[in-house]
């Protein structure tokens, strides 16, 4: 028998680094409020590694606000509304090794992209087996949606085919699909837009939806019909005794009667005749 051994694993320890440059990227979600940046660095330090942001418009330092709950965040609330003058943001990594910095620098119509629509809902409609009610909300983060209206593009599909269907809209928050295939399991999803400037943002979370099916007719049983009946009478079976050609039957044995007599009295003057 051969000893099991146990190689025991050891780790092998990664050297400090020093920082390379940050992955920064900068979004508006909130338009006209703010925009927030993020950034990472895509080869880990190994040690305490800290972040300088600096925010710069039309020669300005802008306040920036530190996310509470993402470390690799901040926020910037917009200095004005369609400014022409470009946002240029700063990230330095700094730690006990060194410190490297990216900058990014973008127009404000260029940074704005809503959050998916939510609450998105797809019914059937009654009796319409090729009908699908959509209907959604508009992004709670979007906080001013009657002064900066959002246009929705809506995509369905039924799941058995990979084909999308579009629809592009205004500013409605529902739309009637009428080309449904009847009793096919459909998937939906909305995006939004502010109308004049940005991107589409990302896509709702995905809803799944059947059209109307008909319940089927009941169809009566023909067991449970009572028998019809023939009510019209039927003709008389024919006699049993059949007649005889040129006599009635019952009509023979009176004639019998009458003429029986007359032959015996002639028989007898005959045989009277004979013996005398």
């Amino acid at each position: 028998m051969y000893e099991k051994l146990t190689i025991p694993f050891c780790l092998v320890p990664v050297s400090p680094a020093s920082p390379r440059e940050p992955t920064v990227m900068c979004r508006s979600n909130t338009y006209p409020k703010g925009f927030y940046c993020s950034w990472h660095l895509q080869h880990p330090t190994s040690i305490p590694t800290d972040f300088h942001v600096n925010v710069q418009h039309n020669q300005k330092s802008l306040e920036v606000t530190r996310d509470t709950v993402h470390k690799n965040r901040c926020h910037v609330k917009f200095p004005e509304v369609f400014s022409s003058y470009p946002y240029r943001v700063n990230v330095t990594a700094v730690n006990a090794l060194g410190r490297a910095s990216s900058a990014i620098t973008f127009e404000e119509f260029n940074i704005v992209k809503p959050d998916p629509p939510e609450k998105v809902v797809a019914t059937p409609i009654p009796n319409n087996v090729r009908r699908l009610e959509v209907t959604w909300n508009s992004p709670s983060t979007w906080p001013d949606v009657e002064s900066f209206p959002l246009k929705y593009f809506l995509r369905y599909r039924p799941l058995i085919r990979d084909q999308w269907q579009h629809v592009e809209l205004s500013d409605s928050t529902f739309h009637t699909i009428t080309d449904a295939y009847a009793g096919k399991e459909y998937i939906i999803q909305v995006a939004a837009k502010d109308t004049e400037i940005g991107t589409w943002s990302d896509w709702s979370v995905a809803v799944h939806a059947t059209p109307w099916i008909d319940e089927p007719k009941q169809i009566p049983s023909t067991t449970d019909q009572e028998p019809l009946f023939d009510t019209t009478p039927s003709p008389a079976p024919p006699s049993a005794e059949p007649h005889r050609a040129g006599i009635p039957v019952g009509g023979a044995s009176s004639h019998l009667c009458v003429i029986s007599p007359l032959l015996w009295y002639t028989c007898y003057l005959l045989l009277g005749a004979l013996i005398w």
